[in-house]
């Protein structure tokens, strides 16, 4: 037995420093995500968290996920250079949509927390369909 210990640790080892290796060399090819990027995946995070939150009845999980959407969507908009009528009403809508959920948590209402996350996802489609079109 401990012979068989003695050849898999190494083994692992190799295996395991092979991999970190090998993904490093990826990800030297991929430019690094910027800063928007990173905050855009931060919500996505957040978002799944106040919807595991609602539906395991945490809502101290779903509120502090909405006030950390609410402050993302605050920095986001130092990212963008040319802020349209149409994207500042989205901000707004969404913060808006960020507070309701906050709200809602506090309340312990999963209905009206479960429709603020369906109205945040659609602010979110609208507002990347807006910046594609600027960027046309």
């Amino acid at each position: 037995m401990r012979r068989q210990f003695a050849i898999v640790l190494p083994a692992m080892m190799v295996c395991g420093i092979g991999a970190v290796w090998q993904a490093s060399l990826h990800s030297a090819d991929k430019p690094k995500p910027t800063s928007n990027q990173l905050l855009m995946r931060d919500k996505l995070t957040q978002v799944s968290r106040a919807l595991e939150g609602i539906t395991l009845d945490k809502y101290d999980q779903v509120e502090d996920a909405a006030k950390t959407l609410r402050a993302i969507s605050t920095a986001t908009g130092w990212h963008i250079v040319e802020q349209t009528p149409q994207y500042k009403r989205l901000a707004k809508n969404f913060q808006e949509q960020a507070a309701d959920l906050e709200r809602h948590a506090q309340e312990q209402n999963a209905e009206a927390a479960t429709l603020d996350l369906v109205r945040m996802n659609i602010t979110c489609t609208h507002c990347h369909q807006h910046m594609r079109e600027q960027d046309k």
